[in-house]
Protein backbone atom coordinates (compact mmCIF):
# COMPACT_ATOMS: atom_id res chain seq x y z
CA UNK A 1 0.00 0.00 0.00
CA UNK A 2 1.43 3.38 -1.04
CA UNK A 3 1.34 6.50 1.10
CA UNK A 4 -1.36 7.84 -1.22
CA UNK A 5 -3.43 4.70 -0.60
CA UNK A 6 -3.07 5.11 3.17
CA UNK A 7 -4.39 8.67 2.90
CA UNK A 8 -7.35 7.67 0.74
CA UNK A 9 -8.27 4.37 2.48
CA UNK A 10 -10.28 6.00 5.33
CA UNK A 11 -12.34 7.88 2.75
CA UNK A 12 -13.31 4.96 0.50
CA UNK A 13 -16.41 3.82 2.37
CA UNK A 14 -17.88 7.33 2.58
CA UNK A 15 -16.92 7.85 -1.08
CA UNK A 16 -18.78 4.71 -2.13
CA UNK A 17 -21.86 5.89 -0.19
CA UNK A 18 -21.73 9.33 -1.82
CA UNK A 19 -21.24 11.07 1.52
CA UNK A 20 -17.92 12.86 0.89
CA UNK A 21 -17.69 16.58 0.32
CA UNK A 22 -17.17 17.42 -3.39
CA UNK A 23 -13.53 18.47 -2.96
CA UNK A 24 -12.70 15.23 -1.11
CA UNK A 25 -14.57 13.20 -3.75
CA UNK A 26 -12.43 14.74 -6.48
CA UNK A 27 -9.28 13.80 -4.58
CA UNK A 28 -10.44 10.17 -4.29
CA UNK A 29 -11.47 10.07 -7.96
CA UNK A 30 -8.04 11.25 -9.06
CA UNK A 31 -6.46 8.51 -6.96
CA UNK A 32 -8.76 5.82 -8.38
CA UNK A 33 -7.73 6.66 -11.94
CA UNK A 34 -4.27 5.12 -11.33
CA UNK A 35 -4.85 2.76 -8.39
CA UNK A 36 -6.49 -0.56 -9.22
CA UNK A 37 -6.17 -1.78 -5.61
CA UNK A 38 -8.39 0.95 -4.21
CA UNK A 39 -10.71 0.57 -7.18
CA UNK A 40 -11.17 -3.10 -6.28
CA UNK A 41 -11.96 -2.12 -2.69
CA UNK A 42 -14.67 0.26 -3.94
CA UNK A 43 -16.20 -2.42 -6.14
CA UNK A 44 -16.09 -4.94 -3.26
CA UNK A 45 -17.88 -2.50 -0.95
CA UNK A 46 -20.52 -1.83 -3.60
CA UNK A 47 -21.08 -5.56 -4.13
CA UNK A 48 -21.38 -6.00 -0.36
CA UNK A 49 -24.02 -3.28 -0.17
CA UNK A 50 -25.99 -4.82 -3.04
CA UNK A 51 -25.89 -8.23 -1.32
CA UNK A 52 -27.08 -6.68 1.94
CA UNK A 53 -30.03 -5.01 0.19
CA UNK A 54 -30.98 -8.30 -1.46
CA UNK A 55 -30.84 -10.10 1.87
CA UNK A 56 -33.12 -7.50 3.47
CA UNK A 57 -35.60 -7.74 0.60
CA UNK A 58 -35.63 -11.54 0.73
CA UNK A 59 -36.26 -11.41 4.46
CA UNK A 60 -39.49 -9.47 3.88
CA UNK A 61 -41.30 -11.21 0.98
CA UNK A 62 -44.48 -9.84 -0.53
CA UNK A 63 -47.59 -11.28 1.11
CA UNK A 64 -49.85 -13.47 -1.12
CA UNK A 65 -52.89 -11.31 -0.33
CA UNK A 66 -51.10 -8.22 -1.61
CA UNK A 67 -50.03 -10.01 -4.80
CA UNK A 68 -53.64 -11.09 -5.36
CA UNK A 69 -54.88 -7.49 -5.00
CA UNK A 70 -52.31 -6.34 -7.55
CA UNK A 71 -53.27 -9.15 -9.95
CA UNK A 72 -56.98 -8.27 -9.72
CA UNK A 73 -56.29 -4.57 -10.21
CA UNK A 74 -54.20 -5.26 -13.33
CA UNK A 75 -56.87 -7.58 -14.72
CA UNK A 76 -59.56 -4.95 -14.15
CA UNK A 77 -57.45 -2.28 -15.87
CA UNK A 78 -56.75 -4.58 -18.85
CA UNK A 79 -60.49 -5.30 -19.17
CA UNK A 80 -61.32 -1.59 -19.02
CA UNK A 81 -58.76 -0.77 -21.74
CA UNK A 82 -60.05 -3.60 -23.96
CA UNK A 83 -63.62 -2.31 -23.63
CA UNK A 84 -62.50 1.23 -24.45
CA UNK A 85 -60.61 -0.01 -27.52
CA UNK A 86 -63.69 -1.87 -28.81
CA UNK A 87 -65.82 1.23 -28.30
CA UNK A 88 -63.27 3.40 -30.16
CA UNK A 89 -63.28 0.98 -33.11
CA UNK A 90 -67.09 1.09 -33.28
CA UNK A 91 -67.12 4.90 -33.23
CA UNK A 92 -64.44 5.05 -35.92
CA UNK A 93 -66.32 2.67 -38.20
CA UNK A 94 -69.53 4.66 -37.79
CA UNK A 95 -67.69 7.87 -38.64
CA UNK A 96 -66.16 6.27 -41.72
CA UNK A 97 -69.60 5.06 -42.82
CA UNK A 98 -71.21 8.47 -42.40
CA UNK A 99 -68.41 10.46 -44.03
CA UNK A 100 -67.34 8.05 -46.76
CA UNK A 101 -66.07 9.97 -49.76
CA UNK A 102 -67.71 9.46 -53.12
CA UNK A 103 -65.64 8.13 -56.01
CA UNK A 104 -66.01 11.55 -57.61
CA UNK A 105 -63.98 12.95 -54.71
CA UNK A 106 -61.60 10.04 -54.20
CA UNK A 107 -60.38 9.81 -57.80
CA UNK A 108 -59.14 13.43 -58.03
CA UNK A 109 -57.45 13.10 -54.63
CA UNK A 110 -55.68 9.90 -55.66
CA UNK A 111 -54.62 11.48 -58.92
CA UNK A 112 -53.22 14.49 -57.07
CA UNK A 113 -51.27 12.24 -54.72
CA UNK A 114 -49.86 10.29 -57.67
CA UNK A 115 -48.84 13.51 -59.41
CA UNK A 116 -47.11 14.65 -56.22
CA UNK A 117 -45.08 11.43 -56.05
CA UNK A 118 -44.15 11.66 -59.74
CA UNK A 119 -43.11 15.29 -59.29
CA UNK A 120 -41.02 14.41 -56.23
CA UNK A 121 -39.27 11.60 -58.09
CA UNK A 122 -38.57 13.78 -61.15
CA UNK A 123 -37.23 16.70 -59.11
CA UNK A 124 -35.36 14.64 -56.53
CA UNK A 125 -37.42 16.20 -53.73
CA UNK A 126 -38.96 14.15 -50.93
CA UNK A 127 -42.53 14.52 -49.61
CA UNK A 128 -42.76 16.61 -46.41
CA UNK A 129 -43.37 13.62 -44.11
CA UNK A 130 -40.34 11.75 -45.47
CA UNK A 131 -38.23 14.88 -45.21
CA UNK A 132 -39.30 15.33 -41.58
CA UNK A 133 -38.24 11.78 -40.69
CA UNK A 134 -34.89 12.28 -42.46
CA UNK A 135 -34.30 15.57 -40.66
CA UNK A 136 -35.20 14.01 -37.29
CA UNK A 137 -32.74 11.16 -37.85
CA UNK A 138 -29.98 13.58 -38.89
CA UNK A 139 -30.70 15.80 -35.88
CA UNK A 140 -30.62 12.77 -33.56
CA UNK A 141 -27.21 11.75 -34.93
CA UNK A 142 -25.88 15.25 -34.32
CA UNK A 143 -27.35 15.37 -30.81
CA UNK A 144 -25.82 12.01 -29.86
CA UNK A 145 -22.40 13.14 -31.05
CA UNK A 146 -22.69 16.30 -28.97
CA UNK A 147 -23.68 14.37 -25.84
CA UNK A 148 -20.70 12.03 -26.31
CA UNK A 149 -18.35 15.00 -26.81
CA UNK A 150 -19.57 16.67 -23.61
CA UNK A 151 -19.16 13.38 -21.72
CA UNK A 152 -15.62 12.72 -22.96
CA UNK A 153 -14.38 16.31 -22.71
CA UNK A 154 -16.22 17.35 -19.54
CA UNK A 155 -14.92 20.43 -17.74
CA UNK A 156 -15.15 21.11 -14.01
CA UNK A 157 -18.71 21.41 -12.63
CA UNK A 158 -20.38 24.79 -12.31
CA UNK A 159 -22.15 23.75 -9.09
CA UNK A 160 -21.51 21.05 -6.50
CA UNK A 161 -24.52 21.66 -4.25
CA UNK A 162 -27.81 20.01 -5.30
CA UNK A 163 -29.84 23.02 -4.12
CA UNK A 164 -28.14 25.19 -6.76
CA UNK A 165 -29.40 23.10 -9.69
CA UNK A 166 -32.62 25.11 -9.83
CA UNK A 167 -30.66 28.08 -11.18
CA UNK A 168 -30.20 26.09 -14.43
CA UNK A 169 -33.95 25.70 -15.01
CA UNK A 170 -34.45 28.90 -17.11
CA UNK A 171 -31.73 27.76 -19.53
CA UNK A 172 -32.72 24.10 -19.67
CA UNK A 173 -36.48 24.72 -19.77
CA UNK A 174 -37.52 21.90 -17.41
CA UNK A 175 -37.65 21.45 -13.61
CA UNK A 176 -34.40 20.14 -12.16
CA UNK A 177 -33.75 17.99 -9.12
CA UNK A 178 -30.87 15.64 -8.38
CA UNK A 179 -31.68 11.97 -9.13
CA UNK A 180 -30.10 9.68 -6.54
CA UNK A 181 -28.21 6.66 -7.90
CA UNK A 182 -26.83 5.54 -4.53
CA UNK A 183 -28.51 2.14 -4.89
CA UNK A 184 -26.10 1.51 -7.77
CA UNK A 185 -23.02 2.76 -5.92
CA UNK A 186 -22.93 6.06 -7.82
CA UNK A 187 -22.36 9.42 -6.14
CA UNK A 188 -22.81 12.89 -7.58
CA UNK A 189 -19.78 15.05 -8.37
CA UNK A 190 -21.36 18.23 -9.75
CA UNK A 191 -23.51 19.79 -12.46
CA UNK A 192 -23.25 22.18 -15.41
CA UNK A 193 -25.28 23.47 -18.34
CA UNK A 194 -24.09 22.41 -21.80
CA UNK A 195 -25.24 23.49 -25.28
CA UNK A 196 -26.94 20.77 -27.33
CA UNK A 197 -27.98 21.62 -30.91
CA UNK A 198 -28.95 25.25 -30.17
CA UNK A 199 -30.65 24.14 -26.95
CA UNK A 200 -29.32 23.57 -23.43
CA UNK A 201 -29.23 20.51 -21.20
CA UNK A 202 -28.20 20.00 -17.59
CA UNK A 203 -25.11 17.78 -17.34
CA UNK A 204 -24.95 15.93 -14.00
CA UNK A 205 -21.70 14.03 -13.34
CA UNK A 206 -21.50 10.91 -11.17
CA UNK A 207 -18.72 8.47 -10.24
CA UNK A 208 -19.58 4.78 -10.08
CA UNK A 209 -16.75 2.46 -9.02
CA UNK A 210 -14.15 4.33 -11.07
CA UNK A 211 -16.53 4.87 -14.02
CA UNK A 212 -17.62 8.35 -15.09
CA UNK A 213 -21.37 8.63 -15.63
CA UNK A 214 -23.00 11.71 -17.19
CA UNK A 215 -26.75 12.16 -16.78
CA UNK A 216 -28.27 14.74 -19.13
CA UNK A 217 -31.62 16.32 -18.26
CA UNK A 218 -33.41 18.27 -21.01
CA UNK A 219 -36.66 19.22 -22.70
CA UNK A 220 -37.50 16.00 -24.56
CA UNK A 221 -39.55 17.81 -27.22
CA UNK A 222 -36.51 19.84 -28.27
CA UNK A 223 -33.84 17.13 -27.95
CA UNK A 224 -35.29 14.07 -29.79
CA UNK A 225 -32.37 11.63 -29.60
CA UNK A 226 -34.53 8.46 -29.54
CA UNK A 227 -34.73 8.38 -33.37
CA UNK A 228 -31.27 6.75 -33.56
CA UNK A 229 -31.51 4.48 -30.50
CA UNK A 230 -33.05 1.03 -30.08
CA UNK A 231 -36.14 0.69 -27.83
CA UNK A 232 -36.31 -1.77 -24.94
CA UNK A 233 -38.19 -2.11 -21.66
CA UNK A 234 -36.53 -2.08 -18.23
CA UNK A 235 -38.70 -2.68 -15.17
CA UNK A 236 -41.81 -1.77 -17.22
CA UNK A 237 -40.20 1.52 -18.29
CA UNK A 238 -39.57 2.24 -22.01
CA UNK A 239 -35.93 3.18 -22.64
CA UNK A 240 -33.78 3.68 -25.76
CA UNK A 241 -30.22 2.39 -25.99
CA UNK A 242 -27.28 2.74 -28.39
CA UNK A 243 -23.60 3.64 -28.52
CA UNK A 244 -21.27 6.15 -30.12
CA UNK A 245 -17.44 5.96 -30.17
CA UNK A 246 -17.35 3.41 -27.37
CA UNK A 247 -19.74 5.40 -25.17
CA UNK A 248 -23.04 3.77 -24.20
CA UNK A 249 -26.11 6.02 -24.43
CA UNK A 250 -29.43 5.19 -22.75
CA UNK A 251 -32.40 7.58 -22.78
CA UNK A 252 -35.95 7.83 -21.44
CA UNK A 253 -38.65 10.46 -21.02
CA UNK A 254 -41.09 11.33 -18.24
CA UNK A 255 -43.74 14.05 -18.44
CA UNK A 256 -41.82 16.08 -21.02
CA UNK A 257 -38.46 15.78 -19.25
CA UNK A 258 -35.79 13.79 -21.09
CA UNK A 259 -33.02 11.85 -19.37
CA UNK A 260 -29.95 10.41 -21.11
CA UNK A 261 -27.05 8.48 -19.57
CA UNK A 262 -23.59 8.52 -21.20
CA UNK A 263 -20.98 6.13 -19.77
CA UNK A 264 -18.38 3.46 -20.52
CA UNK A 265 -20.59 0.86 -18.81
CA UNK A 266 -22.33 -1.68 -21.06
CA UNK A 267 -25.76 -1.04 -22.61
CA UNK A 268 -27.63 -3.20 -20.07
CA UNK A 269 -26.11 -1.25 -17.15
CA UNK A 270 -26.81 2.10 -18.84
CA UNK A 271 -30.42 1.12 -19.50
CA UNK A 272 -30.87 0.05 -15.86
CA UNK A 273 -29.45 3.36 -14.61
CA UNK A 274 -31.59 5.60 -16.83
CA UNK A 275 -34.75 3.65 -15.90
CA UNK A 276 -34.06 4.47 -12.23
CA UNK A 277 -33.55 8.24 -12.45
CA UNK A 278 -37.09 9.23 -11.39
Amino acid sequence: MTSSCRQVAPLLEAFGDGELAPEMSLEVEQHLVDCTTCGERIRFNQALHVSARKAVRNAAPVMPAFEERIRLALAAEASREEGAAVADIAVEREAQHQHMLSWRTVVPMAAAAALTLVWAASTGKQPAQTRDRTVQAANADELLEELVDHHINALGPQVTQPALLTQFEPEVGVPLSLPSLKDYGAHWVGGSVVPVSNQHAASLRYMMGGHHVTLYVYNSSRVPIEAKLKPRTVRNEPVYVGSRRGVSIAATEHRGVGYAIATDLNDDESAELVAAVY
